[in-house]
């Protein structure tokens, strides 16, 4: 991730709002997401609390981050701000796939795909209709599926869909992304720019991660 435009091989780190401080009064903390670019990690390691929910621990949680730090930790200190491109997401999810094969109490193992990687999707509805169709072939069973997702301009952020609707996706996110109206998605870089409340997605990061075992 960088703190410019977005380009095919990674998400820029979360832009400042604004320049101006606010007044005291008004302060409020900091969140994961704001001033560092750490939210691939964070949407790994969530992914497992969803996968494994009786079985994933925080000590867990602490075991893997470690992992995953160690998987990328060449492009130490500077991916901690900048955030981990496409590259380096795939190699996160390797290490996290040898994790979870290697641990037995978690009682199963992640598989990760990337079928959109290579193909050009013209209309974001159609992006939309097979993510949901795959979510919902592990119904009406305990979430065994998710979709690991980086959203470009304004976010830059990488998130996972754990649900959707005809209307809405559903996150379980690591900073604020709870629901968006799927209208909200756009293709276009310059309609999420010129448009508010749009949010512009790179088919092409895309990741699905399933439950097996």
């Amino acid at each position: 991730m960088k703190k410019n435009e977005a380009k095919s091989d990674g998400l820029p780190a979360r832009p400042r709002q604004n320049g101006k401080a606010s007044p005291s009064t008004r302060r409020t903390p900091y969140l994961q997401g704001q001033i560092d670019g750490l939210c691939g990690l964070y949407a790994i390691i969530n992914a497992f609390q969803c996968l494994f929910p009786t079985s994933f621990t925080d000590d867990d949680a602490w075991e893997l981050m470690t992992i995953l730090c160690g998987a990328i930790a060449h492009k130490f200190p500077a991916v901690i701000w900048k955030g981990a491109n496409v590259e380096d997401t795939v190699t996160l999810f390797q290490a996290a796939e040898k994790y979870a094969a290697g641990k037995k109490h978690l009682k199963g193992r992640i598989v990760v795909t990337r079928p959109f990687a290579r193909r050009k999707i013209e209309r974001m509805q159609d992006f939309w209709d097979e993510i949901g169709a795959w979510l919902e072939a592990s119904a009406p069973a305990p979430t065994k599926r998710l979709a690991f997702i980086g959203i470009g301009y304004p976010d830059n952020h990488w998130t996972l869909v754990a649900k959707m609707s005809e209307k809405s996706v559903t996150f379980f996110d690591s900073w604020e992304l709870k629901r968006l109206a799927l209208r909200q998605f756009t293709l276009s870089q310059d309609v999420a720019k010129t448009n508010g409340g749009m949010h512009k997605l790179d088919t092409r990061q895309t990741f699905l991660i399933e439950r097996v075992g």
